[in-house]
């Protein structure tokens, strides 16, 4: 193959990446809590990872799992994602 060619496919995977980890930062309430694995679910939409560093387990992805316990509490942690996103270092939150 061309490297312009291979360039190409890089860039076009790449931005596919991308697209799929925004997706999952924008994952809605009902998805979350009905994983399989709440707390995996929740490290991806926290950290845009399946692991966190220590500080965003406790700040962000355990209030995300205890948030599925009811809609005000999860209608609260959805409203401070964003904000919790960024601090643990999400790359797909802009």
């Amino acid at each position: 193959m061309r490297s312009g060619t291979l360039k190409a496919i890089s860039v076009a995977s790449l931005l596919l990446l991308q697209s799929f980890g925004g997706a999952l930062a924008q994952q809605s309430a009902a998805e979350i809590c009905s994983a399989p694995d709440k707390r995996q679910t929740c490290s991806v939409l926290c950290c845009g990872r399946r692991s966190c560093p220590p500080s965003c387990e406790v700040d962000c992805v355990k209030a995300c799992v205890d948030a599925c316990a009811s809609p005000a509490s999860m209608d609260n942690f959805m409203s401070r994602v964003k904000q919790l996103q960024i601090r643990c270092g999400n790359r797909s939150v802009r």
